[in-house]
């Protein structure tokens, strides 16, 4: 298996600390960078299926003027199912008809009968058809959550979309500087003992194997606790523990490797 092709070689060289000081110079620049990515798109699966399943989202977040406009007499205008016109301080909340008046204003809340549409100064105006099931409530909470519910199923999409490549950014990054920090270091230390490691490359290439099994560890955690800070923790602390045990079973070198066979 040590001299199987790519990726193959990879999955075989992340199983045991010979393994992974041994499949040192299997991998080119170009896979090394593929290899960055993969890992990065493991740990970001927990995080993109959570952001699929939320079912509402905090209306407070994107429009924090028409959060405010739901009170309780609007509660009581919803549950009477007859056409409203409320005018607040800060804004319109409607409902049922005059469509065209209530968004006249600036910041407009209007509950159609197949449509919600939502309107905020400096933001453009959206109109969330209404999801199979509808349920208003009879508290202000659950107004605002319905409202968000509606809002978030319409624009699911792009809302997990963006937030996915923002996260999947970060820790990309994050990723890049820790492997390249402790290749580095181990760079190092290798020129100034008897470490087996006679290139940069082959000390990134041995961080990759290493973290290969932290990050399943911490894909499969992510699962039950998608929280990023967690999975991140999870990623160095492994490869942490990899490293130490690297440095046990083989003294990052070809001849302990041999003589600890060899018994």
């Amino acid at each position: 298996m040590q001299n199987a092709t790519f990726p193959l070689n990879y999955f075989n060289s992340i199983l045991t600390p010979v393994k992974m000081f041994r499949g040192r110079t299997q991998l080119t620049w170009s896979k090394i960078i593929f290899v960055i990515l993969f890992l990065n798109g493991l740990m970001m699966i927990p995080i993109v299926l959570n952001y699929a399943d939320e079912g509402s989202y905090n209306l407070k977040g994107t429009y924090p003027v028409l959060y405010d406009l739901v009170d309780e007499e609007v509660v009581t205008a919803l549950n009477s199912n007859e056409p409203f016109f409320l005018t607040k301080e800060n804004g319109v909340v409607a409902g049922g008809e005059d469509e065209a008046t209530a968004l006249e204003a600036e910041n407009v809340i209007f509950f159609g009968e197949t449509e919600l549409l939502l309107q905020e100064k400096d933001l453009p105006l959206s109109r969330v058809t209404y999801t199979k099931h509808v349920d208003w409530g009879d508290s202000v909470e659950s107004v605002r959550s319905e409202i968000g519910r509606q809002w978030y199923y319409m624009n699911r999409v792009f809302f997990v979309a963006t937030y996915s490549f923002m996260i999947a950014g970060m820790l990309l990054l994050m990723n890049v500087l820790l492997v390249l920090g402790a290749s580095f270091f181990m760079f190092l230390a290798g020129k100034y003992s008897e470490m087996e490691i006679d290139s940069f490359k082959e000390s990134v290439n041995m961080i990759l194997n290493a973290m290969g099994l932290p990050v399943l560890a911490s894909l499969v955690i992510g699962l039950f606790l998608p929280e990023i800070t967690s999975m991140m923790s999870i990623q160095s602390m492994g490869l942490v523990v990899m490293i130490v045990l690297l440095y046990f079973k083989t003294r990052f070198s070809e001849a302990f490797i041999q003589a600890e066979e060899d018994k």
